[in-house]
């Protein structure tokens, strides 16, 4: 019997599932394993100051030209993808082995990705906005359940359609949130789907590589030839830090 005030935990298995009518009161969870999710994690873990998602290539060309540098706050990095390959004339990629203290410590990054900034913006109505991947599974769950409000899990798919990656990320919280208690995770059917999926798959300890290699998203990537990202965006709770997503300055920061 769950209690009739647990928050529900409800996964949006593509963010076009996401009513922004629902989002008042909670926390919203933007998935996205390969590979924004991943990538801002990182950014954050080595020392980047604070990240600015576009939605589109324009949109972060005029930031960055509006920014004025100076000594304390140097020129922004533009750093995003287009399919999945650097777009011409910014600093970097989506690639999040790029994303070094020596690369953008202490910088500002200005961001635009295929998908996931623009998942992002879908989960603007909720009461607090968080980024998340296998990378820092745990440090989510942590502040989810200190929040203690409903939550969304949206993954970021691959344009448009479902992604495994993203899916079986979301179960994966979803299952931490489960053994923990305090969450109804049974009365929505995405997330029992996802949560049952993420068990069978983590089972066996190459499947879930193997799961991100062959989606939708991971076949892109190796065909590009990123199959060192698919392998680091597959590891689990290897960074202690929850980016959160501010939606008044429209930047993402590491929670503190």
């Amino acid at each position: 019997m769950i209690p009739p005030m647990t928050p529900l935990l409800t996964i949006h298995l593509l963010p076009t599932s996401v009513v922004s009518a629902r989002l008042a009161g909670t926390v919203a969870v933007m998935i996205d394993v390969l590979r924004a999710s991943t990538t801002v994690t990182h950014a954050l873990a080595a020392g980047c100051e604070s990240i600015r998602p576009c939605r589109d290539v324009e949109q972060a060309r005029e930031l960055a030209t509006r920014s004025s540098p100076c000594q304390d706050n140097p020129t922004p990095l533009l750093a995003g993808e287009r399919g999945g390959t650097r777009i011409d004339g910014f600093d970097l990629d989506n690639s999040p082995s790029g994303y070094t203290p020596t690369t953008v410590g202490g910088r500002t990054i200005i961001f635009t990705t295929t998908n996931g900034t623009s998942a992002l913006e879908n989960c603007r109505p909720a009461d607090m906005v968080l980024v998340a991947a296998f990378c820092n599974i745990r440090a989510v769950a942590d502040t989810l359940v200190q929040r203690g409000q409903p939550v969304h899990l949206v993954c970021a798919g691959t344009d448009g359609e479902i992604t495994a990656e993203d899916c079986l990320c979301a179960g994966a919280i979803g299952l931490e949130l489960q053994n923990r208690g305090g969450f109804d995770t049974h009365s929505h059917d995405a997330t029992r789907f996802a949560i049952s999926h993420y068990q069978r798959v983590a089972q066996d300890s190459g499947q879930l590589l193997a799961e991100l290699r062959n989606s939708h998203g991971g076949r892109n990537l190796r065909k590009l030839g990123f199959d060192d990202d698919i392998a680091l965006a597959a590891r689990h709770d290897t960074v202690d830090l929850v980016p959160a997503f501010d939606t008044h300055s429209s930047t993402i920061r590491a929670l503190a």
